[in-house]
């Protein structure tokens, strides 16, 4: 007798994305509207104060940072915490509903903190459910193909930040993501100052991490080391400056292990707390 095993369909990520957002009527909208995907998944939102309200087992996460949002699948419930701004509230959201539809996150309860919510999560499940979230956020193709049609810029990451209601940081990595030019963004993070007793000198800005264009990937590197040149530091960090007052220079780029120099244009903008800098080859 010849047997056979049954085969299941797997649905693919971004099958789900093109499902959801023709089905909870988002194609058609400037930006997306979370509220109006859960009334299509019929689940519940409330926000609440997690570091009160909620269970103390719950409060543990395994990274052992402080939770910021939670589904309960038995609930058809998402929670995020009080303390969100808009713009990581809706993200928050999006990112459980990811946890919600895609396959194989099937716990009863998941909470999620700052760190699985992070670009750098090592969390397999929490990286599917980000990367969902975002192909939600930039409503699938659509922002890729507005992104490839413009310049590789801050001007052009605050116009589709507005448009998209998304932050810098996350539209800034998406930009690159998803170009198909070569382009990197370079996040960078101050230098604990605590020892520093001058309190006149320009604070030292190191890499946080990168994120590339596939192109870039495979032309130069994904990976670079560094400060954030002086000079930079302070056109940007001014009070009153914003994104659109970018710093622009040329950079030299050395490879380790060949010691060959690569000059690239490097634009470095400022959001209060971090540093970025959209990296391009000098043409």
């Amino acid at each position: 007798m010849t047997s056979f095993r049954a085969g299941y369909l797997e649905i693919e990520p971004r099958e789900l994305v093109r499902y959801l957002l023709r089905n909870a009527g988002q194609f058609d909208r400037e930006y997306i509207n979370p509220q109006e995907l859960l009334e299509f998944l019929k689940l519940d939102y409330t926000s609440f104060h997690f570091a009160t309200e909620l269970p103390e087992e719950a409060r543990c996460t395994l990274a052992g940072a402080s939770p910021r949002a939670l589904l309960s699948f038995a609930d058809r419930l998402i929670a995020t915490d009080d303390s969100l701004s808009v713009k990581r509230e809706r993200f928050s959201v999006l990112h459980e509903i990811g946890h919600y539809v895609l396959p194989h996150h099937e716990h009863a309860l998941y909470v999620c903190d700052d760190i699985g919510l992070s670009f750098g999560t090592r969390l397999m499940l929490e990286k599917e459910a980000n990367d969902f979230a975002a192909d939600l956020l930039f409503l699938g193709d659509r922002f890729s193909a507005e992104a490839n049609s413009r310049q590789i810029s801050t001007s052009t990451v605050k116009e589709l930040a507005t448009r998209y209601q998304s932050s810098f940081e996350a539209t800034a990595r998406r930009l690159v993501e998803k170009n198909f030019r070569p382009c990197m963004l370079i996040v960078f993070k101050q230098k604990n100052r605590q020892h520093n007793i001058d309190v006149d000198a320009t604070p030292s800005w190191d890499v946080r991490y990168c994120a590339a264009s596939p192109i870039f990937k495979t032309r130069f590197f994904e990976k670079l080391r560094g400060e954030v040149p002086p000079e930079a530091v302070a056109a940007v960090t001014q009070s009153g400056k914003g994104i659109e007052d970018s710093y622009v220079c040329e950079i030299s780029v050395s490879d380790s292990a060949t010691d060959k120099q690569t000059i690239f244009q490097a634009e470095f903008f400022f959001n209060t707390y971090n540093i970025f800098c959209l990296l391009t080859p000098k043409t």
